[in-house]
C-alpha cells in the first residue's frame, strides 16, 4: 500500500499516511509501497528507502502455526 513518510535528517518518522493526501512542500518525506503485515519503523536517509518490520503475530496465529507444524511432522508433510 502506498504510504507518505514525512521524516528528519535522523530518518525518525514524524508522520505517516495512506489513500489520499497531499505533497508537503520544504519537508523530508517519501512515498513508499508497504507489503501487507509490515510497517515502517524508520527511514534509511542515505538509500531513502523505508525501514521495515514485520507486525508480531497474535497468540491465536502462533497457536495455529505450531499446530500446522505438528500435523505436518505427524503426516510427514513438511
Amino acid at each position: 500500500m502506498k504510504t507518505l513518510l514525512i521524516y528528519d535528517n535522523a530518518g525518525t518518522i514524524y508522520y505517516q499516511q495512506t489513500g489520499y493526501y497531499a505533497l508537503p512542500d520544504g519537508l523530508p518525506y517519501i512515498e513508499a509501497e508497504i507489503p501487507a503485515g509490515y510497517y515502517a519503523v524508520s527511514v534509511d536517509t542515505g538509500t531513502k528507502e523505508p525501514v521495515l518490520a514485520e507486525f508480531p503475530k497474535s497468540e491465536t496465529d502462533q497457536r495455529l502455526a505450531a499446530l500446522e507444524a505438528q500435523l505436518a511432522a505427524m503426516t510427514g508433510a513438511e
